[in-house]
């Protein structure tokens, strides 16, 4: 079975809500288990198992043209897990919202595509 973690932020519920969907599109797959984590919520188990999962799928909220900032704390906080090169050629993919018409989603996205290549993941 393949395992999906989705890791996202959600300062207003629209970035939740999106997530769930991703969970449930993905869940709906036959051989596929997907999973949420909250960013700002992790404990060690749930660390193990972002290391266990197959794919990890980041989601946050636009801010001021950038991730929230504790979706960024959950970021600087797997810097052991790229260290010890953990999400080494796993599938990354994300997503994000915001309610601004010019609040920079693409840089938002850009910057999760970042943070996936510098944990060496493979961006889809």
């Amino acid at each position: 079975m393949a395992k999906i973690a989705i890791v996202y932020h959600s300062g207003y519920g629209h970035t939740q809500r999106q997530a769930e969907a991703v969970r449930n599109g993905a869940a709906a797959v036959a051989g596929v288990e997907a999973t949420l984590y909250p960013a700002d919520a992790l404990s060690e188990a749930q660390w193990a198992e972002l290391d266990a999962a197959d794919a990890l799928i980041f989601g946050s909220p636009t801010y001021m043209g950038s991730v929230s900032a504790k979706f960024k704390g959950f970021m600087d906080e797997s810097s052991k897990r790229w260290f010890a090169g953990a999400w080494k050629n796993k599938v990354a993919a994300g997503f994000t919202t915001s309610a601004s018409q010019s609040g920079d989603k693409l840089a938002t996205l850009l910057q999760l595509m970042v943070y996936a290549n510098q944990h060496a993941m493979i961006w889809v």
